[in-house]
């Protein structure tokens, strides 16, 4: 299953995973998104941690064929 969202800018990313916690921050509730997950061959700048208060438009599910 692939969870894809629209951000308030109109950019498309993937919602790779959700984390209570990360290292680099004191703060709770953490989404990992993709920016670039159209691209197979992904790189670590493509990746990015933001908070759980982020506003998306919309959030959909894909499942995998």
């Amino acid at each position: 299953m692939m969870i894809v969202a629209k951000t308030m800018d109109g950019k498309l990313v993937e919602v790779i995973r959700f984390a209570d916690r990360v290292g680099f921050s004191n703060e709770r509730g953490w989404i990992l998104i993709c920016r670039d997950f159209q691209w197979p061959n992904r790189k670590k700048d493509h990746f990015k941690w933001v908070p759980d208060d982020t506003m998306f438009e919309w959030v959909r599910e894909f499942a995998d064929v």
